[in-house]
């Protein structure tokens, strides 16, 4: 399986699942892995890499990317931790993004 396949299969149908699971969730389809990328760089992920993120990830970083959307499926606090940290890291941290 190439990068760009395990990248796709990790995503797809992510959204859907988390949005069944996780009623409150109020996130676009895109920001699961916005928030995945960004805590697997610690940072705003594209100041760390060259878009588009499956075609420039190290084969550890995916890894790293697919696990972290995997877990959001069934770890609630994890989502939320991590994307508080994403807005941060994107100085867009509001009062109630976690809900």
């Amino acid at each position: 399986m190439t990068y760009s396949e395990a990248y796709y299969e990790a995503y797809k149908g992510l959204p859907e699942a988390l949005e069944k699971s996780y009623h409150k969730l109020n996130f676009d389809n895109h920001c699961y892995l916005r928030i995945a990328l960004d805590n697997t760089f610690n940072a705003k992920w594209d100041n760390v890499i060259k878009r588009p993120a499956y075609k420039n990830l190290s084969k550890e970083k995916l890894e790293r990317v697919v696990g972290l959307l995997q877990a959001y499926k069934t770890d609630l606090e994890l989502l939320q931790s991590h994307n508080a940290k994403s807005l941060s890291w994107r100085k867009k941290l509001k009062t109630n993004t976690l809900n």
